[in-house]
């Protein structure tokens, strides 16, 4: 009679040592926990598997060439050092673009220059991304923007993830520093349709005062934005010590407020007090940027609190501006007008075109 189909044949006797006995032969088939089907009383012939992990089977990786571990690389680079498609695929490598792979734990400086990688010889960093490579300050809304160019006619590629453009450009706008990119005065100009005027006054203000913004803005291609810039460029002061600043003293100047002077010293009779981030000098009114590390670390909080005293024995009158300010700009304006006026300021508020809404 045929046995049936779910049923298994054992041997009659084992390979080994002849045994016959039905436990025996059952006990040499059956696998141990963590290891596959052995051959009887031969250890040295068992395959062994991996053990499961919470998070499936542990694998052993192929190492990665020399000249492509812990860096960005090709596809067609990985092909031809001998690396499989199966390599490529681990979860130890990210495709921040079709074509490239880079390492998981990369930020976003690999995740650009792995971009670049991928597309024309001839590309380069542009607007955003070539303005984090210069350092200049960006909102943080922009932080995971990879932005590239190609030189017009080209046509701009289409990749996912990235944001390209074709560009007319001079060969004197692009810089080569191990990476094509954007000189900062091209950069300062393609920034103008992402960012506020504020936003662009901290970029000019972080630029070295050397380069010559008011020649790029008037000399930059795009015609309809030549008035931002410009405005941009007539709120730049480099003396201001950080992005929130500039933003302060942009938003000041854009509501028609009497322009204040930036880093003043103020002593009294030889003795210094404090070095203030504005100061109105006609009205004795002095501006104080406050970032959160004014709040949390208590001794700056005391020295802040015995600063502001000082000041206002000498006739100052303290206003204290904080992000928050920033992101309300016209009942910071309202409120600073108020406290001008106050002081003898008979002005009054007038909002640009390019003052924000907030």
């Amino acid at each position: 009679m045929a046995p049936l189909p779910h049923r298994r044949i054992l041997p009659t006797r084992c390979a080994n040592c002849g045994a016959a006995t039905h436990r025996h032969l059952v006990g040499a088939l059956l696998p141990k926990p963590g290891e596959s089907r052995r051959v009887h009383h031969d250890r040295s012939r068992a395959v062994r598997r991996p053990q499961r992990t919470e998070t499936g089977p542990m694998t052993v990786r192929a190492p990665l060439p020399d000249d492509l571990r812990d860096r960005e690389f090709t596809v067609a680079a990985a092909a031809a050092a001998g690396v499989s498609a199966k390599r490529l695929r681990a979860s130890d490598l990210v495709a921040p673009t079709s074509g490239v792979r880079m390492p998981r734990a990369a930020g976003i400086r690999e995740r650009r220059r792995a971009v670049l990688l991928a597309v024309r010889a001839d590309a380069f960093l542009c607007g955003v991304s070539a303005a984090q490579e210069h350092g200049l300050p960006m909102p943080w809304r922009l932080r995971d923007t990879v932005e590239v160019g190609v030189p017009w006619p080209a046509r701009a590629p289409r990749r996912s993830g990235v944001v390209a453009r074709s560009l007319r450009i001079t060969g004197d706008e692009v810089e080569c520093r191990g990476i094509r990119l954007t000189s900062p005065a091209r950069t300062f100009c393609d920034l103008a349709p992402r960012l506020s005027v504020p936003e662009l006054v901290a970029v000019a203000d972080a630029i070295p005062p050397w380069v010559d913004l008011s020649r790029a803005a008037a000399e930059h291609p795009g015609a309809r934005f030549r008035g931002k810039l410009a405005t941009a460029v007539a709120a730049r002061d480099c003396f201001r010590e950080s992005p929130a600043e500039s933003e302060m003293f942009a938003l000041i100047l854009l509501a028609g407020l009497p322009r204040p002077t930036p880093q003043v010293v103020i002593a009294d009779r030889g003795r210094f007090i404090a070095r203030v981030d504005g100061l109105f000098e006609p009205y004795g009114e002095v501006l104080e940027y406050q970032g959160d590390h004014h709040r949390t670390d208590l001794r700056q909080w005391r020295r802040d609190r015995t600063r502001e005293a000082e000041l206002e024995a000498l006739g100052f009158h303290v206003t204290e501006v904080t992000q928050a300010d920033l992101r309300e700009p016209r009942a910071f304006v309202e409120r600073l007008a108020a406290s001008l006026r106050r002081r003898g300021w008979t002005g009054s508020v007038r909002y640009s075109r390019w003052f924000p809404e907030g």
